[in-house]
């Protein structure tokens, strides 16, 4: 994620967020439709013949990742950057109480400006029976903020057994610790920027600019490519969207400096380049991108669509969100958008073409970036300007969660 055009080079938010963040903490913002009356549609949310897009929720602060635990249970878990809180929607209305407020459980309170805090959010694959939430975040510290990685399990939508996995991560203004996602092996990865410190991205030393791999308790895991690292590939510079396909290849969402954001599959002790090159390489210890954007779009969270209520052509296809340029006025030509993607072929060899899904119209500022596949089959959205998010359905089909 990062900033472009109002704040040149600083990562996705960065300072910006002081001159917008004008919501309070207070609970009572949240507006929500009463679960037994109809959604309010969203007319400029451009999508194809057939789908609908309504406001799911409003009066959010700054929501970034939005995740349903695979439970069955169809409640929304969704990150707020800078309150620290996550919440909790169920049965068409957000709960009285946060999950967690993580700024009353860490040191140092959560950051008041840039893209640092709260992003990250995952489910333990055994999450039905040990309840384990997992989360990326940064703090303040006397020296700037650190990132951490942390867990909790859910007992009665209440985090407790917090815990800290990874402590003192690198962190800045932008390019922090962003997101996570568990493998089909049972690891937890966990994508972290440059920190603006580029150089660091080619040092195996440093985390800067790498893709981690734990084992859920936060253990390093024996047959990473160094047993005593938690490096699992490098030379990165503020990958975002994390997400496995069915194929078990790890895909990565890379955001460009001021040209050629990418799409990277990570493989075990990868090196993709940054920062001696970017984009596509005739450098051989180098890994190419399997797609690159020439022009700077910002893709973010990216996700296979597994489920049935769209049409039967839209299953396994990968939905790619495009942040664009932040806090930005109106639609953009190329970004703002949900693209989906059709893959072929498998790890380093894939291809992938894109299609426009959603597009902006809005004339209001806002970005989104949250994406969410709900058991209901159904594509959530949020949008962290505008503190909202949307719901995108085929049909007539579908009652509020």
């Amino acid at each position: 994620m990062k900033i472009r055009h109002c704040i040149a080079h600083f990562g996705f938010w960065a300072i910006l967020l002081v001159a917008c963040s004008g919501s309070d903490n207070n609970n009572d913002a949240i507006v929500l439709p009463p679960g037994d009356v109809g959604l309010k549609l969203v007319q400029d949310l451009l999508v194809p013949a057939g789908f609908i897009v309504e406001e799911f929720a409003t009066g959010l602060e700054f929501p970034t990742t939005i995740a349903f635990p695979p439970d069955g249970s169809n409640r929304l878990f969704v990150n707020e950057l800078q309150s620290g809180r996550i919440k909790i929607m169920q049965d068409g209305q957000f709960n009285t109480l946060p999950f967690t407020d993580l700024e009353t459980m860490v040191t140092g309170g959560f950051p008041s400006a840039g893209e640092n805090g709260l992003i990250g959010l995952a489910f333990d694959p055994d999450y039905v029976a040990n309840r384990y939430v997992y989360v990326t975040f940064a703090v303040r510290s006397p020296n700037g903020t650190i990132g951490k990685i942390a867990r909790m399990k859910d007992q009665n939508n209440r985090a407790v057994d917090f815990e800290i996995l990874l402590d003192n991560l690198p962190s800045a203004p932008g390019h922090q610790i962003e997101n996570l996602a568990f493998g089909p092996d049972g690891k937890l990865y966990v994508s972290i920027g440059d920190a603006f410190e580029d150089a660091k991205a080619q040092d195996l030393n440093q985390f800067n600019g790498k893709i981690l791999r734990l084992n859920p308790d936060g253990s390093i895991p024996s047959d990473n490519p160094d047993p005593d690292s938690y490096v699992w590939a490098s030379g990165l510079r503020n990958s975002f969207g994390l997400v496995f396909n069915d194929n078990s290849d790890l895909l990565a969402t890379e955001n460009g400096p001021d040209m050629k954001d990418e799409l990277n599959v990570i493989v075990k002790g990868g090196n993709y380049g940054w920062p001696l090159v970017l984009g596509n390489s005739a450098q051989p210890e180098f890994i190419n991108p399997i797609f690159v954007w020439e022009n700077i779009v910002s893709p973010n969270t990216i996700l296979f669509y597994k489920g049935s209520q769209f049409p039967q052509n839209f299953k396994g296809k990968m939905f790619t969100v495009l942040f664009g340029s932040t806090f930005s006025d109106g639609p953009s030509p190329i970004a703002k958008r949900i693209r989906v993607g059709t893959f072929q072929g498998n790890g380093l060899e894939s291809t992938v073409t894109f299609e426009d899904f959603a597009t902006y119209n809005f004339d209001a500022k806002g970005n989104p970036l949250g994406l969410a596949e709900g058991p209901d089959g159904m594509l959530y959205l949020s949008d962290i300007f505008q503190g909202k998010i949307f719901r995108i359905r085929f049909g007539n089909s579908g009652a509020p969660l």
